[in-house]
């Protein structure tokens, strides 16, 4: 992966430098962790407070842009930084830990006139 940084910016504000980059790479989209890496290693910046914010891949095209923050401190990092949001879960689908217990299994009996009648519940033995 060949990363070129395009822009360098020093935001005295929120303590923190950002910077714009693109990457040529060969496969599949390279991962955050992949591309903090390099872009740390490029710019000699401490990966504790180094945030990836985007990337952005071209269809068609094994490029990206990239665009990222690296603060003065790990302090400035957990003020000003973006916060990951949680993930929701689906719709109508309950949270494994709040799953109920397993009721015991019910029958319906007929009788011989075809109608249903009484429920009945199995035990297991």
């Amino acid at each position: 992966m060949e990363i070129t940084i395009t822009d360098d910016y020093e935001n005295k504000l929120f303590q923190r430098r950002e910077i714009s980059a693109h990457a040529v790479y060969e496969g599949k989209t390279p991962t955050k962790a992949e591309v903090s890496e390099g872009v740390c290693k490029k710019l000699g910046l401490n990966p504790e407070t180094f945030q990836i914010i985007r990337i952005d891949q071209n269809y068609g095209i094994r490029t990206s842009e990239i665009v990222a923050y690296s603060y003065g401190s790990k302090e400035a990092m957990q003020k000003f930084s973006r916060k990951e949001k949680e993930k929701k879960a689906k719709p109508g689908a309950a949270p494994a830990a709040a799953a109920p217990a397993a009721k015991p299994e019910e029958k319906k009996e007929e009788k011989k006139d075809g109608k249903k009648d009484e429920v009945k519940e199995e035990k297991k033995q």
